[in-house]
């Protein structure tokens, strides 16, 4: 038979079938979306095989495909599909001068009891000059947006979460991230599990500030592992502000909150020579009608040691918080502060400041 009697009798036969209402054909797909995930607009044409099947009784004919957009160029069969046979429409997508999120659709109009039947065509794009500019870090195959998970302020009682967004440079192999060691107060997920060559990922990080037995600001050290490996300069630091939540207390509750009073915020140790070690004694005073808790002490610098006498200052008690301040090694002015850390609604954070002038040690002349 010429195939251009094939051709007359399919065309008869379905025209017939859809006139007098009988039996159509059914497009089905074995999938209906492509997701490329990350890719750049310099790594070339990006081609896929949507395979369907007419799953109908007479034959499938094919009428038009059309993409949303001229990037996406589709290639489908121009003859009939018969009963039972299969098929595809191949996609070609040319990410140069593509960036960004792409979200393409592919729109399939034929004779089936199903059409139109849409394909999606995903993934995102990122430019070839963008890669270094968005990943500026670089952990051995992994580029990452940032190093620093900056969460800010977190009251305590409260969860907060980051997010990284990782890059896998790698030709290659896939990568999967882990950390040698997390604190229990953090949780960290990669998205994907493994990131796929010249692919993106995320990373996911919980703070539960209830999990950690500290306040004010903290720093969390982690190592990153690639494939289980340790890499050089491979450090991401976690920081929070943990603040206590002080907004629901009523008028009343707050007259009858802690008070700290200090009885100065500053001294001058004035001139000493590098070869001393000098002290001071702030003296601390709940004022107010509660326990005053003292929940941290901290200095701005190693050489400045404080130690609180006691935590826990019941009302109209005293402490002590002694500054030990080593002139060792350091010249000229010096102001080192000491931030503490209460319970008091209306300062939870005083800080103390000292100050001393260091000069060289005299050296003996002999006469």
């Amino acid at each position: 038979m010429q195939l251009k009697t094939f051709l007359f009798i399919v065309f008869f036969l379905s025209y017939t079938a859809l006139i007098n209402g009988q039996e159509k054909s059914s497009m089905v797909f074995s999938e209906k979306e492509l997701n490329f995930g990350t890719v750049r607009a310099v790594d070339g044409l990006i081609t896929h095989d949507f395979v369907f099947t007419n799953q109908g009784k007479v034959p499938l004919i094919l009428n038009d495909v059309k993409s949303t957009c001229g990037c996406t160029v589709p290639e489908w069969p121009r003859e009939p599909v018969l009963p039972g046979k299969s098929g595809k429409i191949s996609v070609s997508f040319n990410p140069s001068g593509q960036s960004g999120a792409v979200n393409k659709t592919i729109r399939i109009l034929s004779n089936a009891s199903n059409s139109p039947v849409a394909l999606a065509v995903r993934g995102v794009v990122i430019p070839a000059e963008k890669v270094e500019e968005t990943y500026k870090f670089t952990i051995g195959d992994i580029r990452l947006e940032t190093i620093y998970a900056a969460f800010g302020e977190i009251y305590k009682g409260r969860s907060a979460r980051y997010s990284i967004k990782v890059f896998n440079t790698n030709q290659e192999q896939p990568a999967t991230l882990t950390f040698r060691s997390i604190p229990a107060h953090l949780k960290i997920t990669a998205s994907p599990i493994s990131i796929a060559p010249q692919q993106e990922g995320i990373l996911e990080l919980e703070y539960n500030s209830d999990l950690i037995h500290s306040w004010d600001y903290t720093v969390d050290r982690l190592d990153l592992l690639i494939n289980g490996k340790v890499v050089p300069n491979n450090r991401i630091n976690v920081t929070a502000t943990i603040k206590e939540d002080f907004s629901a207390l009523t008028a009343e509750q707050l007259s009858m909150a802690a008070r700290a009073e200090f009885d100065s915020h500053q001294h001058n140790f004035g001139s000493i020579t590098a070869d001393r070690i000098v002290e001071h004694i702030f003296v601390l005073t709940n004022t107010g009608k509660s326990d005053l808790h003292i929940r941290k002490v901290s200095a701005s610098c190693g050489c400045t040691a404080v130690q609180p006498a006691k935590t826990t200052v019941l009302p109209g008690e005293s402490t002590e918080i002694k500054a030990v301040f080593n002139a060792r090694g350091r010249e000229g002015n010096q102001k080192k502060a000491i931030t503490v850390i209460t319970n008091d609604p209306r300062q939870t954070r005083s800080i103390l400041w000292i100050n001393a002038v260091v000069q060289k040690p005299a050296t003996n002349m002999n006469p």
